[in-house]
């Protein structure tokens, strides 16, 4: 077995993490440019709790707040061109995955020449990253585990990664504290993204020991804590091992890969503009009922890990339980159970299909996918 591992050289974690920011971002230099999305810091109530650090240790912080839901190449461009201007030290990520991504991007192509729109159509990046810090607020996307950034071509409608081995952030601050202010829609739909990354994971075509640990405990942590979170908003021991869950699967992914899931997703993501989360949610047991036949004994294997069958019940039956559970949880978590519910129709299916095929993340899936095969697995679901 050959394979690579990439981690963020240094990760805290842990309730009032971000209390550490200052000094961490002190590490780097005396100027931040503080990037967040448009509104959900301030809404969120997390505001103070995030500049509070930076005032404290005397840093003079600079802000772009207008960082999408769904992250485009032109926003990263923006970006890219305040990072420059601002002659900032370091650049700190505050947001969910959209947020995170984009400063990834910008930070990855902070010192390239061409324009973000090139490396998004495979020119090569030659050049090293800037300094950035991760801080997510929601416990779904593992973003802060990743070196790939997931963007869109607004005038092609086409969204996918553009990556890295070595765009991981140069610090991850992961305080669950931030997610405590998450809606239960919010809530719901990272979970499931998480949930969506640790199963593909840990199916992949192209596990290795260390993603295939991770995301079972992932997996675990997960199922076994996001209906709580997602009921019980305050509840921080929920919200805790979520985030630790989400974080594990991001280590899973960056590791190993995802599958059809995240293939079909991010088509669909860019044609209906529909959060990902979403997407991977209504997707996901539809995918996994298609994998079972080839995946049945890993199934099983999650299925006693997170207690859904007791020990010693038969791989088969273990297998089907886990597939039928995930169905009943994204029901329970208030999602469709159906792409039809997203405002897709029948006479879309064609030009889906043709749109997922090339995506390296089908590639990785357990069970080959072929043309008819995904038009039947999109019918199905509809």
């Amino acid at each position: 077995m050959l394979f690579d591992l990439n981690l963020p050289p240094r990760v805290l974690f842990g309730p009032g993490s971000t209390y550490r920011l200052g000094e961490e971002a002190k590490r780097f230099g005396e100027r931040v440019l503080l990037v967040t999305g448009r509104r959900s810091l301030k809404e969120t109530g997390n505001f103070e709790r995030v500049t509070t650090p930076f005032v404290a240790s005397k840093l003079e912080v600079s802000f772009f707040d207008r960082v999408d839901p769904e992250p485009t190449l032109e926003c990263v461009e923006k970006l890219r061109s305040a990072a420059r201007s601002e002659g900032c030290d370091v650049i700190v990520a505050v947001g969910g995955g959209s947020v995170i991504d984009a400063v990834k991007a910008a930070a990855g192509l902070f010192y390239e020449e061409g324009e973000v729109k090139e490396y998004f159509y495979w020119r090569q990046v030659t050049k090293a990253k800037y300094p950035w810090i991760a801080v997510p607020t929601t416990a779904g996307s593992g973003a802060e585990a990743t070196g790939n950034a997931v963007l869109i071509d607004a005038a092609e409608r086409k969204k996918q990664s553009l990556r890295h081995p070595f765009w991981l952030p140069d610090v991850a601050v992961v305080d669950p504290i931030l997610t405590m202010a998450q809606s239960r829609e919010l809530t719901a739909r990272a979970g499931l993204d998480a949930l969506t990354h640790a199963v593909e994971a840990y199916t992949c075509r192209f596990p290795n020991p260390l993603s295939q640990a991770v995301s079972v405990e992932a997996v675990r942590l997960i199922v076994q804590n996001i209906y709580t979170a997602y009921t019980v908003s305050r509840n921080r021991d929920a919200r805790e091992r979520v985030m630790q869950g989400s974080f594990l699967a991001g280590v899973a992914i960056q590791n190993a890969g995802v599958g059809a899931v995240h293939a079909i997703a991010h088509v669909i993501g860019a044609r209906y503009r529909q959060p990902h989360g979403l997407v991977c949610g209504v997707l996901l047991p539809h995918i996994m009922a298609f994998n079972l036949p080839v995946a049945e004994e890993k199934y099983g294997a999650l299925a006693l890990a997170t207690g859904v069958v007791p020990p010693g019940t038969e791989v088969s039956v273990a297998a089907g339980r886990f597939v039928e559970y995930i169905a009943r949880l994204v029901k329970k978590l208030g999602l469709p159970e159906r792409i039809g519910e997203l405002g897709i129709k029948e006479e879309d299916l064609d030009e889906i299909v043709e749109a997922t095929l090339p995506a390296n993340s089908l590639k990785m899936n357990p069970r080959r996918v072929t043309r008819a095969e995904l038009r039947e697995i999109l019918r199905k679901a509809l």
